[in-house]
Order: structure tokens, then C-alpha cells, then sequence
């Protein structure tokens, strides 16, 4: 069920207690494996830029689902397998602790796996109460889908998130056909470990390869899981 050769990939964000916005996405991919923190590819990108929108700029705190990358969509197996009692326990305690920790204003869930991820933990009950949590499409489907959930709870996220001091606020919708550059926001250097390269959180820089890639360096094709990573150029 899971790509366990990659290992866990645990969260993205503060961790000092200052984080006002919980953010739940669904599962790690190849951009996550190689930075060990997840959403920080084109979903990620699009995450942050929608965070930007509401003038989140680093107060946040992001989780997946999933530890693990999963194979395909979020299906009735995967569904099953986050409703085991330790899986969810363990989901719970991870999210009450968060909250203990920190004021969260507001709780953004990503995809079908995230919705589930918070209906199935109690601790979401107080903020249900308080309208504070969102249910918004995963930023990877359909366009048309992302841009018609994401602008029709975007006034109301505003509206319960204080922005950050050195933000400022842009809620005009999205339209068109996908997203534009300027809807799209690198990941902030300080989301990953020390030492990352200053480039990384511009864009899809890994991807998996298939197991009948040929292209690649003779010394790798006895390996049967292979992540490509490359790096821009310097301007």
C-alpha cells in the first residue's frame, strides 16, 4: 500500500508554538522524500500561495495524512487504514498536541484524505463549532474544481486567520486555466533543515523513475526504486 523505502516524511512549519494555521494535506511525494518535509513541490507551491493570499507567511503548521507515500488515489483500502485504532490514535494525539501547543485560527484540510484525517479525530469538534475549519480541494486535481472550492471559502479563511506582521493580504480570486506564477509561492528556506540549498521550494525538482527507465546510470539499475533529483541552473 505504501512507498516505505523513502521513509516517513512527518510535517512542515513552526514548531516554536507560533503557529495560527494547521494545514492537512494527504500523502508525500518525490519532492517531499528528498527535502524530508512535506508539500513542497507544485502543491505545496500552491498551498503556500493560497496561505499568502490570507497573509500567512511562515505561522503554520503542516501534516499529511499519510507518513508514507501511498500508490494511486485515496481509496476505500486507504480509508480502512487510517480508521485501525492505533493509526488513529496515534493521528489523534499527534494533532491534540499541535493544538495544545499552539493558537490555531483556523484548520485547512486539502483533498479526501485530509476531510476524513479530521472527521475522524474528536479534537476538530470545538473548531467545527466555531466555523474554523475548511474543507478545500487537494491543489493537485482538477483545475476547475481547485479554483471553485479554494475562491469560495477564501473571504471566509481571511476572515478567521489574523495575517502575519510583515504580510500583506491579496484575495482576489483565481481564474483561468491553471496558475498563474504569481499564485504560486516558494517554500520559505527555514521550512527545511539547515543547509538546504537555496534553491529548493521553487518548483518540481525530483521525480520517480519507473522501473524500466533505462536512461539512467548503469551503477542505479539494480536499485528498483529511483528518485531523480536536478537542480537549476545559476543565474
Amino acid at each position: 500500500m505504501f512507498r516505505l523505502e523513502w521513509g516517513p516524511i512527518y510535517y512542515r512549519g513552526r514548531t516554536d508554538g507560533s503557529a495560527r494555521v494547521l494545514v492537512i494535506g494527504q500523502d508525500p511525494a518525490a519532492d517531499e522524500a528528498v527535502a524530508r518535509r512535506v508539500l513542497v513541490g507544485t502543491a505545496g507551491q500552491r498551498v503556500q500561495g493560497f496561505l499568502a493570499k490570507i497573509g500567512i507567511t511562515t505561522s503554520y503548521f503542516m501534516v499529511n495524512s499519510f507518513l508514507y507515500s501511498i500508490y494511486g488515489q485515496f481509496t476505500n483500502p486507504y480509508r480502512d487504514f487510517m480508521d485501525i485504532s492505533p493509526v488513529r490514535q496515534w493521528r489523534s494525539d499527534l494533532l491534540d498536541a499541535l493544538i495544545a501547543e499552539n493558537n490555531i485560527e483556523a484548520i485547512l484540510a486539502f483533498g479526501k484524505a485530509a476531510h476524513h484525517m479530521v472527521d475522524s479525530w474528536q479534537g476538530a469538534a470545538v473548531f467545527k463549532n466555531q466555523n474554523k475549519v475548511f474543507y478545500l480541494t487537494h491543489p493537485t486535481a482538477g483545475i476547475k474544481n481547485v479554483f471553485q472550492s479554494w475562491n469560495a471559502n477564501l473571504q471566509t479563511v481571511a476572515q478567521k486567520v489574523n495575517p502575519d506582521p510583515d504580510a500583506g493580504r491579496n484575495l482576489s480570486t483565481y481564474s483561468g486555466s491553471n496558475f498563474k506564477d504569481s499564485q504560486l509561492t516558494r517554500i520559505p528556506l527555514l521550512d527545511f533543515g539547515f543547509g538546504a540549498p537555496e534553491w529548493m521550494g521553487t518548483g518540481n525538482m525530483a521525480m520517480r523513475l519507473r522501473r524500466n527507465t533505462t536512461t539512467i546510470p548503469k551503477k542505479a539499475t539494480k536499485y528498483p526504486s529511483k528518485i531523480l533529483w536536478f537542480a537549476p541552473n545559476k543565474t
